[in-house]
């Protein structure tokens, strides 16, 4: 076993015994050296390891586990080969049954803080918790004259190279090795990415190549979507930034057209490869429909989505209510939802190319829901003043960052929003991310509940 040190000073490559106590809200194990904390990847509460110093700093210190001595009743063997490298998967050697408790504990500990706290409730889980994804993104780089792809190490830009991947759709992963044994290194050298798109119901996939221009791409191209005649769309994105963006501005259509088809719901959605759909699309069905049962929908209700996207949670709201107003900054994502209410026949919803402070500041509508999906970064401060102007009877709050989302929960509280529900959904399983629905209302106990006069608005813009 590594030495048992109380000394505080760590150095690089030093060897200690560590008894795991935690996990962290990331999945690293927890432990503590003579009063120093310590995070190692791969270990569980209960566990014990000698573990080696990789990354010490003045507070806390990062361990790699080196001989792990004994194992949690909630370890199981992960299914992927390349789980413990890559990063991708933090939570494969976790039981899936486990993962759902973990995550729900982290939940419940953190919205605590909320003052009254809401209630969460058992996250929604997957039956089957593998090859859900219909996204993928590999790297690309040519290393001694051979093709690398695969995902980054954690926290480096070295490619941890894989044939294949346990959360991708098999039907991703078959073409990204006909790609990978077929694609000539002299092509790959100008590859910064490969980008990948599967709609399992529409029997439809889409593939982007990311980086500078080649023209041997063509030929290329033609035996993929031979081989493959789902393939509907083939792009090439030019992206020559110097920084860690996959995709650029820049683009030109191979072969097909610029978008593929989704279904969710019933609906049909024309994707383009720019815009934005949850990853999971088993699990997107689960959330759209929960948080459209947690909003309650009349069929007289006045809906406004913010970062509406593609338009999904508009369009399906269109449904139950009586008009939609979805807002997007993004002009290809505008262009979609258009289409989509277009060919899914809805005439009671209407997209808006605006950012949602301009339109907020602009409206004179009344909402009786609104809805807001936004990035991780969660909701700006002018962005929560947005949703305090327009001032809905229901508030909807779709989270993919429980973090941000508790620091905006106790925000819009201030401002006279309570939230009393949590609804957590397994969105990116054996991963620690999670996604949320908060259910808010008007609450007369806590900060201004009185709809802004129009004329102050005005005045402030």
């Amino acid at each position: 076993m590594g030495q048992v040190c109380y000394s505080v000073a760590m150095k690089k490559n030093e060897e200690y015994t560590l008894e795991c106590t935690g996990l962290s809200d990331q999945g690293y194990g927890i432990g503590h050296i003579g009063g120093m904390t310590v995070f190692a990847a791969n270990l569980l509460p209960g566990e014990k390891a000698r573990v080696r110093i990789i990354k010490p700093a003045s507070r806390y210190a990062i361990a790699r586990v080196m001989e792990r001595f004994s194992d949690s009743p909630i370890r199981t063997e992960p299914r992927c080969p390349y789980a413990a490298q890559c990063g991708g998967c933090s939570f494969q050697h976790v039981k899936y049954e486990d993962q759902l408790l973990w995550k729900h504990q982290q939940l419940d500990h953190l919205f605590s803080v909320l003052d009254p706290a809401p209630e969460v409730l058992p996250v929604l889980g997957m039956e089957d918790p593998y090859y859900y994804r219909n996204k993928a993104q590999f790297p690309i780089q040519v290393r001694d004259g051979k093709i690398i792809s695969g995902f980054y190490r954690p926290r480096t830009n070295t490619i941890v190279d894989v044939e294949d991947c346990a959360i991708q759709s098999e039907r991703i992963n078959e073409v990204y090795r006909w790609i990978r044994a077929n694609l000539p290194v002299s092509v790959a050298e100008d590859l910064r990415h490969l980008f990948i798109r599967d709609s399992e119901k529409r029997h439809q996939m889409q593939v982007v190549f990311i980086g500078r221009w080649n023209p041997r791409l063509e030929g290329f191209v033609r035996r993929l979507v031979k081989v493959f005649p789902e393939i509907v769309s083939v792009v090439f994105n030019e992206n020559l930034r110097d920084d860690n963006v996959i995709l650029g501005e820049k683009y030109r259509v191979l072969y097909g057209s610029d978008s593929l088809e989704e279904d969710c719901l019933g609906l049909t959605i024309s994707l383009h490869f720019k815009s934005f759909f949850q990853v999971n699309p088993a699990q997107m069905e689960v959330l759209y429909s929960t948080a459209l049962k947690m909003a309650d929908l009349k069929k007289t209700d006045r809906v406004v989505e913010l970062y509406s996207g593609t338009g999904t949670i508009g369009l399906l709201a269109s449904r139950q209510a009586a008009e939609v107003t979805g807002v997007e900054i993004v002009p290809e994502a505008v262009e979609n939802a258009r289409e989509n209410a277009r060919i899914n026949h809805i005439r009671n919803a209407q997209f808006v190319c605006q950012d949602a402070s301009d339109f907020a500041a602009g409206f004179h509508g009344q909402a009786d829901v609104l809805i807001v999906d936004p990035p991780r970064k969660g909701l700006s401060a002018q962005g929560i003043e947005n949703i305090v102007r327009i001032h809905p009877e229901r508030l909807v709050y779709i989270s993919c960052n429980p973090r941000t989302l508790q620091r905006d929960l106790q925000l819009l509280q201030k401002d006279g929003y309570l939230c009393s529900r949590i609804q957590p959904v397994d969105m990116f399983s054996h991963t620690s991310g999670i996604e949320c629905i908060a259910l808010l209302h008007p609450c007369s106990a806590c900060g201004q509940t009185e709809k802004p006069e129009r004329s102050a608005q005005k005045e402030e813009q």
